[in-house]
């Protein structure tokens, strides 16, 4: 299941259970970090419920000394310098060399509340963009929320400050890459961490074989959602793939529908049934699906396209579907399959890490602006 999403139904449960909880949060990091600005983790009183927000050098000291930090019951800014004299653990299994600032706040009873934006942007496949103030003249904590349909919510912010967060929002919506920004506005200076809110990949495997189910698995302990289609309701369906977060019965036209109004659908079409799997690639075809991976030989997925009187060169279409992984057994050539799905999905090179040079992670943008 996908981190946050995890964590958003702990926080739901503790809620309904009436206990207090932790919500702890990387808003910016300077130099290496094993996780990034926007990770999260939620702790109770004794237990730390979920999530991360380093390699575990961090999350121990937070479940220590959190409750203590936040006392007075308000947000509370941590800062942990891998180069510090007092030491954390850092350089043990941390992958850590630099600093990192982890916001504290309780669990919100009332306002904005950035767990449940995000569940909701999850539940309902919608975009959106969350800031969360953690310097300067505004309260730590205050949080400002942009949907993609231009839903503007905030939990206590002056007008200015609030539409120039509101703008970062928007602006970080529509670039889908999260920012840490700085502004000095008439009340001083403020910085925050605006965060773009992306659904889970939904990945479609149609096809219910037993070399289907190590790719639900596979894709599934990654935090996609994942959806198995099959021509009829089976019993047996269900028990094969424990994993699915769904089994649908369907036609090619109501799978294609049904990716078409996911925000990142992928699909790999698996189903061994030549015409099944030709009316599904030409339903899938039709829709804003970004990856369609096709089993079996490159020569039948040809056959397909020249029967569909399509092009054969469609950049969507994989086929053979998967990386050239030296895959044998029906799990490694799941994993090649998902590992190439990743590789489109974020738009990246499938090439070895030591060959790339610079950072491997996608740069959490710094932005300053005058008001």
């Amino acid at each position: 299941m996908n981190e946050l999403k995890s964590i958003a139904l702990a926080a739901e449960k503790l809620r309904h259970d009436a206990e207090p909880f932790l919500v702890a949060t990387v808003v910016r990091v300077n130099g290496s970090s094993y996780r990034r600005p926007g990770a999260r983790m939620l702790v109770t009183r004794d237990l730390w419920v979920g999530g991360s927000v380093s390699g575990g050098c961090i999350e121990q000291d937070v479940l220590r000394k959190g409750w203590w930090w936040t006392s007075n019951g308000e947000p509370r800014l941590v800062t942990y310098d891998a180069h510090s004299d007092e030491g954390l653990g850092w350089g043990l299994g941390a992958g850590c060399n630099g600093t990192v600032d982890v916001l504290l706040e309780p669990g919100k009873k009332d306002g904005l509340d950035p767990i449940e934006f995000i569940a909701r942007c999850y539940k309902t496949q919608q975009r959106g963009a969350i800031a969360t103030v953690f310097g300067g003249a505004t309260p730590l904590g205050t949080h400002v929320s942009v949907t993609a349909k231009g839903g503007v919510a905030s939990d206590g912010m002056d007008g200015a400050t609030r539409e120039w967060i509101a703008e970062e929002c928007r602006l970080v919506l529509d670039r889908a890459e999260s920012k840490v920004v700085g502004c000095r506005t008439n009340a001083g200076p403020v910085d925050a961490l605006i965060e773009v809110v992306l659904p889970p990949p939904r990945f479609f495997v149609i096809g219910v074989g037993r070399d289907a189910v190590p790719v639900v698995s596979i894709a599934s302990a990654i935090g996609w959602e994942t959806i198995v289609c099959d021509a009829s309701a089976r019993f047996e369906t269900r028990e094969r793939f424990p994993d699915a977060d769904e089994i649908l019965a369907a036609s090619p036209a109501e799978i294609a529908a049904r990716a078409e109004a996911c925000d990142r659908a992928m699909a790999v079409v698996m189903a061994h049934d030549y015409e099944r799997d030709r009316a599904c690639l030409a339903a899938l075809l039709e829709t804003r699906v970004g990856y369609i991976g096709m089993l079996g030989p490159r020569t039948r997925t040809a056959r397909m396209l020249d029967d569909l009187g399509v092009p054969r060169h469609d950049p969507r279409v994989h086929a053979p579907v998967g990386l050239a992984l030296g895959a044998e057994t029906p799990q490694e050539i799941a994993l090649s399959i998902v590992a190439e799905a990743q590789s489109v999905l974020t738009g990246r090179s499938a090439a070895s890490l030591r060959e790339q040079r610079g950072s491997i992670h996608t740069p959490i943008l710094r932005a300053g602006a005058g008001a």
